[in-house]
């Protein structure tokens, strides 16, 4: 998949199309329906005496859990009607909405791009430990993120998740839960399938080919198993969708292609302004301060000026309004858009390949090797550079274009007449800028497991090596370097480029000098995990209630990643490190590894059975000791219940301590930036720059103005700017990157439930069972980056974070002003052992499977209703010790990190209701998120930023078993295209992560077997 080729993808689309349909066609041929054909089961396995469940290491004869489980069969992922398992786990009550297919255009070097991710109680994808058959994948992101791009879907037989810490068990990274895929193993014969869906807008097309073989070999002796599969997915954009806006109805960002000058310290008198715009142009006086004009002037096509962002109207703006450039609804400032880079999907191609191959040595000893191939494109497009803020450019005042000009004598008459001024522009003139991602991963595992002549105990050892390799590629940037040559030029650039550069405009330049000032770069990143297991277990000796089990192990795990920037990034000038990328600050290539050597140990103790009310009782227990190589030994450690009072009803629960160690990429990542949205200023909230007179902070209702004034002095606002300051961008460039002076997190679990299966024999009742949850998950010394939307809100006390407003505030420290503008220069978003998160609530998992007479309905077939519901009690954090702690329970807005979620409904239900009979079976889910305050609200109560709406909706699926092994499954998400709620201040914005934005989308699909 590549950038520039935009028509071979759309026919290549088309292709598909055809392919599938031609597929439909091939294995539906001569397939009448059956009428009242059963489901085929499947094959059945050798009888298997006992089960190791997600959570344990210890096999047993029953499928207990002691800690809150949720199981997910491969049809209910199905049913989702997505060619991915990412929007099927992420619409499950226990997971928020994560990075993932909605995230469609980075500006960012991140790591991630192209990537989805599973964030288990909105703790975070590094937090929720994903796994394969129980054993660890490998990361694909630096921080030990997995991508769930890599699970080979069409092999997925269920999908345990188990909320709370299960570091115990799995080791690092189990400190939200675990998510266990569990492969089908007994495939015999061969499964070709296919599928196809489009939204309801024609667009977001996915297509789908996939084939499994499996079968035995050597004489019944070994199995093998092959899977290969084809994915993909085509961008849905935001202009098919009428609730998207192309244009904002609030002020935005407002660096434009025009450019525009900001004077700084060094302002212009106003009478040489007013004698251009009165004078000349026949407008309105503009307005200053003591004498001085301190906003920004545009330049139009003709050499004429305009005013640009600040509180009064904008005057003299003689372009032609386009989607790119037109006035902001509050008339005072020129808007920039990019319509054409925005999307509500992202595309994505992948190839994958799983095989395995089991074999009996012996009776009692067995082999196994299993490997895993994914390659995975996808392209984030944003919006073009942009030379603002940060990143905004300086001209000489000799500059011979500016002589085509009304600015001459504008600048003549500064304090300073010759010095340089600070210039800004966004460059669309270089296209949008592109990111294409590119993934190579595999994992290659072999292993042998046996049996010890004692009792009936087993053994197990595999050693795993794994490598992703991260390829991204940028197009559209543009070169500082390129640009200062061209701005410095003498002739305007004529010896650099045909024509030279004018900038004072929305003027076009050659292709020659768009090829000068355009640059390439290309950055890699290698993750590699080596990793090896061994366990034994079995039973110990006997007690009154029953046998003592156990389970121990072994293990070593080493991960690695080295990051390469592309040259320019890091360009060495004088002795010391520059960005030739506008936009972006210094990226140095950069590594690091982190290894660990763990023991652990599992005891299950019946402790009482056969007593009233205490059918059995038992305790499970477990240490570990980990040794890094970075934090030293760390231990932990559960103790779990099990309490079958009757035969129907059970409880569970118990304790948990899990450690996270630093992974990697937290202690090693290159410094970076990446954009954060702000907000723009407005007198009822609390986005933007505080400083900016159009602010809350600034408005002469708040009692604290004039302390707010000083601080914005003290950090650098210039005296003569300060009480006409504004600041025209919703976003500000933060600067994070690795820290080696992290330590572990730990995580305290607290859970208790009670699983009741119906006691009555009346068939309406008989097939009721019902599970209920309280868990509590406390993480101290959390491992994360403090927000910067947080910090610059925070140092002018929002939440009394700083009550004396004292620059020397630990919040104020992270930012940086421009001393002549008073922008707000890189702020700094570090990564730190924060203060502490706090998750709790209620998990209730409700099933009745009945048939239809059974409530009077004279039909054949059966009813099954499966109903998920999640309450979320409280969702505390606590930046750093110390530091107020905010619950954001029933809130959108504030997440704990980046990919981790903005949503935390204090409801949130999944309910589906299922008739089948025979051959086939008709079903209907309903989503629902409940109603959310803005999280503004949680530390200013006077903010007026709505509320998220609840939302509803609806899907619909279909399956039918026709003859010759051929199945059809159709569905119908969204099926009422209900559009998502507003999420923040500006109409037309949404929340792609936990919102259904790409509206009704219809899936076929057909499984043939031989």
């Amino acid at each position: 998949m590549h950038i520039c080729t935009g028509a071979r993808r759309t026919r290549a689309a088309y292709r598909s199309l055809l392919v599938a349909t031609c597929a439909y066609g091939a294995l539906a041929s001569g397939a009448a329906l059956a009428q009242e054909r059963p489901v085929e089961a499947e094959p059945e396995a050798s009888e298997v005496s006992e089960i190791v469940v997600t959570g344990s290491r210890i096999a047993r004869p029953d499928y207990v859990a002691n800690s809150p489980i949720i199981s997910v069969s491969a049809q209910a992922i199905e049913d989702t009607g997505q060619v991915t398992v990412e929007k099927a786990l992420s619409q499950l009550p226990q997971f928020s909405g994560s990075f993932g297919q909605g995230n469609t255009g980075s500006t960012s070097t991140g790591l991630n791009g192209g990537q989805s991710y599973a964030s288990l109680r909105g703790l975070g994808a590094k937090r929720t430990l994903l796994l394969l058959d129980g054993m660890r994948l490998q990361p694909s992101n630096p921080d030990g993120s997995v991508d769930l791009n890599v699970i080979p879907e069409t092999l997925i037989g269920n999908v345990e998740v188990i909320t709370g810490g299960a570091s115990t068990v799995y080791g690092s990274d189990a400190t939200a839960g675990v998510v266990n895929f569990r492969l089908r193993r007994n495939i015999q014969g061969v499964e070709v399938g296919s599928t196809y869906g489009i939204s309801d807008y024609g667009d977001g097309e996915s297509f789908r080919f996939n084939v499994i073989s499996g079968g035995s070999i050597a004489e019944g002796r070994g199995r093998a198993l092959l899977s290969l599969d084809y994915t993909n997915r085509e961008r849905a954009t935001e202009s098919e969708r009428d609730f998207f806006l192309t244009r904002s109805t609030t002020n935005a960002t407002a660096t434009t292609p025009q450019g525009a000058i900001l004077f700084g310290a060094n302002t212009p008198t106003l009478a040489a302004v007013n004698a251009l715009f009165v004078n000349k142009y026949g407008t309105p006086a503009l307005t200053g301060s003591a004498g001085r004009f301190t906003n920004q002037l545009g330049f139009n096509l003709d050499g004429t000026l305009f005013n640009q962002v600040g509180t009064q109207p904008v005057r003299n703006f003689r372009d032609p309004e386009t989607d790119e450039a037109y006035i902001s609804p509050t008339g005072t400032q020129i808007n920039f858009g990019s319509p054409s880079t925005a999307a509500v999907q992202n595309d994505m191609e992948r190839y994958s390949l799983f095989s395995r191959i089991d074999y009996d040595i012996s009776d009692t000893l067995r082999f196994f090797a299993q490997g895993s191939m994914v390659t995975l494109e996808s392209v984030g497009i944003a919006n073009p550079s942009l030379a603002s803020g940060t990143y905004a450019l300086t001209a000489p005042s000799t500059n011979p274009f500016l002589a085509r000009t009304d600015m001459v004598s504008v600048l003549a008459s500064r304090t300073n007449p010759t010095a340089d001024f600070t210039f800004q522009k966004a460059f669309d003139l270089a296209g949008a800028r592109y990111q294409p991602y590119s993934y190579d991963l595999y994992q290659f595992t072999v292993g042998l497991s046996g049996d010890v002549p004692y009792k009936d105990w087993t053994w197990e050892a595999y050693a795993s090596a794994s490598q992703a390799k991260f390829v991204n590629e940028q197009t559209g940037g543009v070169s500082y370097r390129a640009l200062r040559n061209l701005l410095y030029s003498p002739t305007g650039g004529t010896e650099f480029c045909a024509g030279g550069f004018n900038p004072f405009g929305n003027f076009i330049p050659s292709q020659d000098c768009i090829d000068y000032m355009s640059i390439r770069t290309l950055n890699s990143n290698t993750l590699k995990q080596r990793s090896a297991e061994a366990t034994i277990q079995g039973g110990l000796f006997a007690l009154p209630a029953g046998e003592v089990r156990y389970a121990a192990g072994v293990s070593y795990r080493y991960n690695a990643f080295a990051f390469d920037a592309d040259r320019a990034f890091q360009e060495a000038v004088n002795g010391q490190f520059t960005s030739d990328v506008l936009g972006y600050s210094v990226l140095r290539s950069n590594g690091g590894s982190v290894d660990t050597t763990e023991v652990y140990g599992e005891l299950l103790v019946p402790v009482l059975a056969n007593l009233p009310f205490i059918k059995e009782f038992n305790l499970d227990l477990g240490y570990r000791f980990s040794d890094y190589n970075t934090v030293g030994g760390v231990s932990a450690y559960k103790a779990d219940f099990e309490w079958r009072v009757i035969d129907p009803v059970r409880l569970r629960g118990g304790y948990n301590r899990s450690v996270r160690a630093p992974s990697p990429g937290e202690l090693f990542a290159p410094q970076s930036t990446a954009s954060v949205g702000t907000g723009t200023a407005s007198p009822t909230t609390e986005n933007g720059d505080p400083c900016d007179t159009r602010s809350f902070f600034r408005q002469a209702s708040n009692p604290n103005a004039a302390q707010v004034r000083a601080l914005c002095l003290a950090q650098g606002v210039p005296a003569s700017l300060i009480d006409t300051f504004t600041w025209g961008s919703a976003q500000a460039f933060a600067l994070t990157g690795g820290n080696e002076d992290l330590y572990e997190e730990t995580t305290d679990t607290y859970s208790f439930g009670v699983v009741v299966q119906s006691p009555f024999e009346a068939p309406l009742l008989s097939g009721m069972s019902v599970a209920l949850d309280w868990y509590n998950i406390k993480i101290k010394d959390a491992i994360g980056a403090l927000s910067v939307t947080n910090s610059i809100r925070y140092c002018f006390n929002s939440g009394g974070n700083n009550p004396t407003y004292d620059p020397n505030n630990y919040y104020c420290s992270l930012l940086a002003r421009n001393a002549d503008t008073g922008l707000l220069l890189n702020p700094v978003q570090p990564l730190l052992n924060l203060g502490q998160f706090n998750v709790e609530g209620v998990d209730l998992v409700f099933d009745w499977r009945l048939s239809p007479a059974d409530i009077g309905i004279p039909v054949e077939g059966t009813l099954s209703l499966n109903s998920a519901i999640s309450y979320l009690g409280a969702f505390e954090i606590q930046d750093l010790p110390g530091a107020p702690t905010y619950d954001y329970a029933g809130a959108w807005g504030t997440a704990i990190e980046s990919n981790a979620g903005l949503a935390h409904p204090e409801w949130k239900i999944n309910t589906s209701i299922t008739y089948s009979r025979g051959w086939a079976s008709v079903g209907l889910r309903w989503r629902f998120i409940d109603e959310m305050i803005h999280s503004s609200l949680i530390t200013n109560p006077a903010s007026t930023t709505p509320n998220v709406d609840a939302y509803n909706v609806f899907d619909m699926n279909a399956r039918f078993d026709l003859s010759h092994d051929t199945s059809l499954r159709l569905n119908v998400t969204n099926l009422l295209n209900e559009e998502p709620p507003q999420a923040g201040t500006t109409p037309g914005s949404y929340d792609s992560q936990n919102y259904d934005t790409v509206g009704r989308y219809f899936t076929i699909a057909v499984t043939k077997k031989f």
